[in-house]
């Protein structure tokens, strides 16, 4: 079916086009894991290419602006100063040594096959959330204020995912995860949902009120709070922030975008 937004997701799209020079591409995929993917061009390509499901609910409107938003917040700053965060070998293997004795133990609970898949998972999934949580931060923030017809989308879908935030919480998933992924991965989801919270005048955080998370949370959501510089190098800035509180540094780089 041809692929229908809203007046939002069509002006922040147009906005994307505007800012890079490029146009964006349609392309109708069934093998997408998520309702749109927005693959942006390369320096030797002429488009953007905007992938989505033939069939799609209302959730693709956020989910394409959320994309455009890191896409503009890059291309806000001169091109030199444009870097994207990368995982390779190096950061995995400073990754897999500082873990080694938390493998061996639930290696006993998962066996030898299912363990390398979690290690992978569990790498992948940190990373994800250190080096995308402090701009959509930002993002979300001017999603709200600015798109209003937006915004019922946009907070449905944050539910959705503050949801599956608080059942990480869980005894099972704590016995089954190593601690510092344990750790870091809910001081994070704790100080995306505080940040926006603050912002949305919600009540978010509650579930995590009786646990350990909110100390350490509440410090990076004030950290968060008082010194992101709203640009692409803020951004860049508050990842290394979060980073050094995590203990997460070596665990990836900055790759800069005309390298790429």
């Amino acid at each position: 079916m041809p692929l229908e937004l809203i007046d939002a997701a069509i002006d922040i799209l147009k906005q994307v086009e505007e800012r890079t020079g490029k146009a964006i591409q349609l392309v109708e995929s069934k093998d997408l894991h998520m309702s749109a993917e927005m693959r942006m061009a390369s320096k030797e390509e002429t488009k953007h290419h905007l992938f989505h499901r033939p069939i799609y609910d209302e959730q693709i409107n956020y989910v394409i602006a959320n994309q455009c938003g890191h896409i503009l917040r890059l291309f806000g700053v001169p091109e030199d100063q444009r870097f994207m965060p990368i995982a390779n070998q190096r950061t995995m293997m400073s990754y897999v040594m500082e873990m080694g004795d938390e493998f061996h133990r639930l290696l006993k609970v998962f066996g030898q096959e299912k363990i390398k898949q979690m290690v992978r998972l569990w790498y992948e999934g940190v990373i994800f959330q250190l080096t995308k949580m402090p701009p959509d931060i930002m993002i979300d923030k001017w999603l709200y204020d600015e798109y209003p017809d937006l915004r019922p989308i946009q907070l449905s879908s944050l539910i959705r995912q503050r949801k599956e935030a608080i059942q990480s919480l869980a005894q099972d998933t704590r016995k089954f995860t190593p601690k510092k992924i344990y750790r870091v991965s809910n001081t994070m989801n704790y100080a995306f949902f505080k940040a926006l919270e603050d912002h949305f005048r919600l009540d978010w955080v509650a579930p995590y009120h009786s646990t350990i998370f909110i100390f350490d949370g509440s410090a990076l959501a004030q950290l968060t709070k008082n010194n992101y510089v709203n640009n692409h190098t803020g951004d860049r800035a508050m990842i290394d922030a979060w980073a050094e509180c995590l203990h997460l540094t070596t665990w990836f780089e900055w790759k800069p975008l005309a390298a790429s």
